[in-house]
């Protein structure tokens, strides 16, 4: 059985906090600090990711190389045999971003071989810039990007998906993947995602298990659903690790991948994910099959 990750955040702006900060953040402290502090939701996620920011265009190109290996480096280390790793959306206007992508990836894979990786780009909707980036999906698709993250407000309820749908379909149009994550704190947005052809995947989605009618879209259109079950836990998306939906979404014939999230964030690789699905009663035959939906699941 191969451990697969389709959701992994490079953690740019964290990566580069241990790299160029003279204090970088201890975050096994900070995820105590933030759990004991803030309630479960979007705050608590907020609070988790809140660490300075660098200009991606004072980033040498060398150093933007090195914060691609060292993330693609802890997912191999960890056993991983192929992760999708997703890029901050200014890396489409980049330099040679795919080269510097390609070059790290061979630079794991020649000490992990057999490793492989997909880049996926995570794109706001609500930056101006969208429509320049949209532009650019047929370039960046030639040069090997592989599929395209899109982020919306408001995340917790709601939105209007007509804006998105347009991204998901140019994204499709140039033949990239495309994945959305939604659903996380309750179950806002996941059936008006589910229902637009050109998204194949959705990110936790964990507020859909109550749901009967969204789960039944989400099999009968042949959705993966990301789940990162660590990420879930800190995040507050559910009490406890016994409380996340994964075995009844493959009770409801939903398929799922597992991923990291925000490995080094929230304390955990994708060896320790897959434990996790085990200790919820997933047998090794359906943690197998599970990796083989996940690499039928990759972007695309």
């Amino acid at each position: 059985m191969h451990l697969i990750d389709l959701h992994q955040n490079t953690e740019w702006p964290a990566r580069l906090d241990q790299v160029l900060s003279s204090t970088p953040v201890d975050w096994a402290e900070r995820r105590r600090t933030v759990v004991d502090a803030i309630g479960p939701g979007l705050a608590r996620l907020q609070r988790m990711s809140a660490v300075p920011r660098f200009d991606l265009d004072a980033v040498e190109g060398e150093v933007y190389e090195g914060i691609l290996v060292d993330a693609l480096m802890s997912a191999a280390g960890a056993g991983a045999a192929y992760t999708e790793l997703r890029l901050p959306q200014e890396s489409v206007v980049y330099p040679g971003f795919m080269e510097r992508f390609d070059a790290a990836r061979q630079r794991v894979a020649e000490l992990f071989p057999g490793f492989d990786a997909g880049a996926v780009l995570s794109l706001n909707l609500w930056e101006p810039t969208v429509k320049e980036i949209c532009d650019a999906f047929g370039d960046a698709a030639a040069a090997g990007l592989s599929g395209v993250e899109i982020i919306y407000v408001p995340y917790a309820a709601e939105a209007d998906w007509s804006r998105g749908r347009i991204v998901a379909e140019a994204a499709e149009e140039a033949g990239l993947g495309v994945t959305v994550p939604a659903g996380a704190f309750n179950a806002s947005n996941v059936a008006a995602i589910a229902e637009i052809g050109a998204i194949g995947r959705i990110g936790h989605a964990v507020g859909a298990a109550g749901d009967p009618g969204v789960l039944r879209l989400l099999a009968e259109r042949g959705v993966t659903v990301e789940v990162c079950l660590t990420s879930a836990v800190v995040l507050g998306m559910v009490a406890s690790l016994q409380d996340h939906p994964l075995p009844h979404f493959l009770e409801a014939g939903v398929a799922v991948a597992l991923g990291t999230d925000s490995p080094m964030r929230m304390g955990t690789d994708i060896a320790a994910e897959y434990a996790k699905a085990s200790s919820l009663g997933l047998s090794e035959s359906d943690l197998a099959a599970v990796s083989a939906q996940a690499r039928a699941a990759r972007l695309p």
